[in-house]
């Protein structure tokens, strides 16, 4: 046996016994050199072995147990390598637009290939192409998202199980383990009992796909409850804030509703006010449209701002509106007693979505989307098929989450938060997410004793606002852009009240102090550069 080695440029020649492997760089900097040299002798042998009929490059054995059993393995050992190792690369992707259109074929394989060839391709295609999202040292943009290895798993026994969990018959336990981990968040984050599927009430759980999904089904719901008064969709009206996500004024335009945005201002920290709120739904009124709906969010994408439920379901109430909670990224902190004022009025909103894939360790993509009655749903969205009838749900006795949705299919996404509730238990998850207050704190203080920089508004939950202090907006986005053409952290801006504001979204579980210092580091050298 006889083994070469040859470096030049971008590219990495292996020779063995008169066989020639190229490998990219970025396949031996991102797993290291020994990784990609496995591959590249299991792609050679594999070749050989294929004459034989033995290796894995013919389809037959794309659906072989060992085969699965032995590259599954190797996957595990890969993500695991990549989460090690994407901490000391670029965090943000630099290929060019169609990179992967030049790349690859134009046209899939005639014949199944090896998994040796497709992990090469994943090294040194599919990798450039990332921007590292679990890279905890220098990804601080949007907010941190936390895969934990147990929803990893939990992600992988789904896609193994293959579940279609659609109504209660489908998969009795898909339904079931559903209604119980529900009912154990609901319980972690100090929910009222009104919407846990366990109580007594018409209330309920139902995981959908994200938070936008969740206010889609919601405002729907609301429409069809106030058709008899409105029968119109164009004249009934939802009312968000400046401040609320896209995704509710996004629902509205599915629905064929109105959206009236009610502004905010620096001095109330653009919470939504209810007194503005008021105004707006009286101006509507007098113009004969109806009010149906108001979106109130604990913990705003920009700033992280609360708006108080109290007052705004007075408002609300009082002309029988629909009023749901956008928890997306704040929910989760309805588990520490700190915030516990934040989530006062809890008891009185119609619905609450939080998203277990901002916060609570869990991959994209799963949000817990509670209800206080779950009949408005189901009026609006059941529809029952002759062959999706059985007697099961003829009876009442079950739950069907077809109705609560707007798919048909389900999959068996509970499965990550079961394995992530179970394994790091609720004293784990709150460590994760009270740490992330900690960081954010901690970079607040670094950002204050900076002479050049300035906090923009009060520091909240794991997200800090700043600015160079002094500075125009061509400057905040000159620092902006010097920071992320880094490498080394990964920011972003949003605007309030008309001015570009830097954000630093801290993490949690896997994140330290000498990360979040090491972003900061890194800001205050590149502001250097530019004065």
């Amino acid at each position: 046996m006889s083994l070469s080695v040859s470096r030049s440029g971008q590219t990495t020649t292996l020779t063995f016994n008169n066989n020639v492997v190229l490998l990219s760089v970025g396949a031996c900097t991102l797993l290291g050199f020994r990784s990609a040299v496995r591959y590249a002798l299991q792609s050679i042998q594999g070749r050989k072995k294929g004459r034989k009929g033995e290796e894995s490059g013919g389809w037959e054995n794309a659906t072989k147990g060992d085969d699965f059993r032995e590259w599954g393995g190797e996957l595990l050992k890969w993500v695991t390598d990549y989460r090690d190792k994407c901490r000391d690369i670029h965090v943000i992707s630099r290929v060019e637009p169609n990179y992967l259109q030049r790349g690859l074929p134009s046209s899939a394989p005639t014949t199944g290939e090896p998994w040796t060839a497709i992990m090469s391709d994943l090294d040194s295609k599919i990798l450039p192409g990332l921007t590292h999202w679990e890279a905890s040292n220098r990804f601080f943009a949007y907010f941190k998202p936390h895969a934990s290895y147990p929803a990893v798993l939990g992600e992988m026994l789904c896609a193994g199980l293959n579940v279609m969990g659609f109504d209660w018959i489908a998969s009795p336990a898909c339904t079931e383990l559903e209604v119980v981990t529900l009912d154990w968040l609901g319980r972690f984050l100090n929910l009222p009992e009104k919407f846990l599927g366990s109580s007594e009430g018409p209330g309920g759980g139902v995981i959908q796909g994200s938070a936008g999904e969740s206010a889609t089904v919601v405002l729907l719901a609301a429409a069809v409850r106030k058709q008899k008064l409105q029968p119109e969709r164009t004249k009934m009206v939802v009312y968000v804030s400046d401040q609320t996500h896209a995704i509710a004024q996004k629902a509205t335009m599915i629905l064929g509703i109105r959206c009236h945005v009610v502004k905010t201002a620096l001095e109330n920290n653009f919470e939504m006010q209810a007194a503005d709120l008021e105004a707006a739904i009286e101006e509507d009124v007098a113009n004969g449209l109806c009010p149906i709906a108001a979106v109130a969010t604990t913990g705003t994408t920009s700033s992280c701002a609360f708006d108080p439920l109290v007052p705004i379901l007075a408002v609300c109430k009082a002309r029988e509106m629909w009023v749901h909670v956008d928890a997306a990224y704040g929910g989760a902190y309805a588990c520490l007693e700190a915030y516990k004022s934040k989530f006062e009025g809890l008891e009185e909103v119609d619905s609450f979505c939080v998203n277990c894939h901002k916060k609570l360790l869990c991959p994209f993509d799963i949000a817990a989307l509670y209800v206080a009655n779950r009949r408005p749903i189901l009026d609006a969205l059941s529809l029952q098929p002759e062959y999706l009838r059985n007697a099961h749900s003829e009876s009442g006795a079950v739950v069907d989450f077809e109705h609560w949705q707007m798919p048909l299919g389900r999959r068996f996404r509970s499965l990550k938060l079961w394995f992530v509730m179970r394994r790091f238990g609720t004293e784990g998850l709150r460590h994760h997410v009270q740490n992330g207050t900690v960081l954010a704190k901690y970079f607040a203080s670094l950002v204050e004793k900076d002479e050049d920089l300035e906090i923009s508004v009060p520091v909240s939950l794991s997200l800090v606002c700043f600015r160079w202090k002094g500075r125009g907006e061509a400057d905040q986005q000159r620092l902006l852009d010097a920071v992320k053409a880094t490498g080394e952290a990964f920011i972003i801006h949003t605007k309030l009240g008309g001015k570009i504001v830097i954000r630093v979204a801290c993490g949690g579980v896997e994140q330290t102090k000498d990360d979040v210092l090491g972003c900061y580091k890194v800001i205050s050298r590149e502001l250097k550069k530019l004065k």
